[in-house]
């Protein structure tokens, strides 16, 4: 099963409120939909395979990877990351050939990577930075139109407003959903500690990158003497860094990302490095499309460490590149069990959605 040919379209699907606008950390106009690279990779043997990254080719990956094995997974990342390809679009490339060797294996993605551990996927359902009102009425959106029960906002531009707006939101929710704010580490520890005390007061008890990973004796102390429980997902480019975060204890769960590692593989491996500390993971949101959602459903079926609620936003797109879009139910996703990723992709959207 050869590499005929690689192709990348860019495309972009607009979200629909109360997702959309996203507005994130910094204000702004936001996030106005999922933005993503769609690759498309063709094989002398008749299979099509389909993923997701983004960015674009710095490099023609034709030229680095036609005539190579599909199911060559090292090697190939190897030789783009040499080439000077970015993450973000190797990541893309190297899911479309977990499709191909899906489909050609005729079994799910899952059975590839490690077997049916899980049926159900369960998902963290995230929001921009809003009023207090409004995100709290977006919170009881999530649960009644989604059946969502963890919820995620943005946070680290102002203690004040973060605080308001968990307030408003743990009174709507009360014990029927968890709320994790991510100040994408806006803070220092010193601004953190006491925000973290005054959240727990709250009933918050999760809290994702309060500060940088630069500081993991701040993140550390926050789990030990705070009680927050902490979750990670800048600084987690590579491995090396992953072990610094375990090492110091300073994370109770870390959030891979696939264009951060450069993959699925290598996803897969920050899992695996995490499981030596009993540290579980979950994935970390890019605003994706149906192809890296039913990738994320794959990956945490297959992988026992995977255990946490993913973060999305997939449930705001008004429409998906899927002929028949992803649906959640319970804030659940089933896992798609037909060969490779499981989802069929419709051209004519990504041609419509086309950027």
């Amino acid at each position: 099963m050869k590499i005929v040919k690689i192709t990348g379209t860019s495309v972009m699907v607009p979200y629909a409120p109360p997702v959309g606008p996203y507005i994130g950390r910094g204000g702004g106009t936001g996030t106005l939909g999922g933005r993503a690279l769609v690759v498309k990779i063709e094989t002398d043997a008749g299979h099509t395979g389909w993923g997701e990254g983004n960015g674009a080719f710095e490099k023609d990956p034709n030229a680095i990877l036609a005539g190579r094995h599909a199911a060559d997974m090292e090697t190939a990342l190897t030789l783009m990351e040499d080439a000077g390809l970015s993450r973000g679009s190797m990541a893309g490339i190297e899911m479309a050939l977990w499709d191909l060797v899906g489909k050609r294996a005729g079994l799910p993605l899952c059975r590839i990577l490690g077997g049916l551990n899980r049926t159900e996927v369960d998902f963290t359902a995230c929001m921009g930075l809003k009023e207090p009102s409004e995100s709290a009425a977006t919170a009881q959106a999530y649960m009644d139109r989604w059946g969502f029960r963890f919820i995620k906002t943005k946070a680290g531009d102002d203690v004040d407003q973060d605080l308001r707006i968990a307030e408003a939101i743990q009174k709507t929710v009360g014990a029927r959903a968890f709320l994790r704010p991510d100040a994408n580490s806006g803070y220092t520890p010193e601004q953190a500690a006491p925000m973290l005390k005054k959240l727990m007061d709250l009933g918050v008890r999760y809290y994702e990158d309060p500060c940088s990973t630069e500081h993991t004796d701040a993140l550390a102390r926050f789990r030990q003497e705070i009680g927050m429980t902490i979750l990670v997902n800048m600084g987690l480019g590579s491995l090396e860094n992953v072990r610094k975060v375990l090492a110091a204890g300073a994370a109770d769960m870390l959030m891979p990302d696939t264009p951060v590692s450069g993959g699925l593989l290598r996803v897969k491996k920050v899992a695996t490095v995490a499981e030596a500390w009993n540290v579980p993971c979950l994935m970390h949101c890019s605003h994706d499309l149906g192809i890296k959602t039913a990738a994320i459903t794959h990956l945490a079926a297959a992988t026992p460490n995977f255990s946490g609620p993913n973060d999305t936003c997939y449930h705001g797109l008004t429409d998906d590149v899927l002929a028949k879009p992803l649906k959640f139910e319970n804030g659940k996703i089933r896992v798609p069990l037909a060969p490779g990723l499981g989802v069929e992709v419709d051209e004519a959207k990504i041609e419509k959605y086309r950027i």
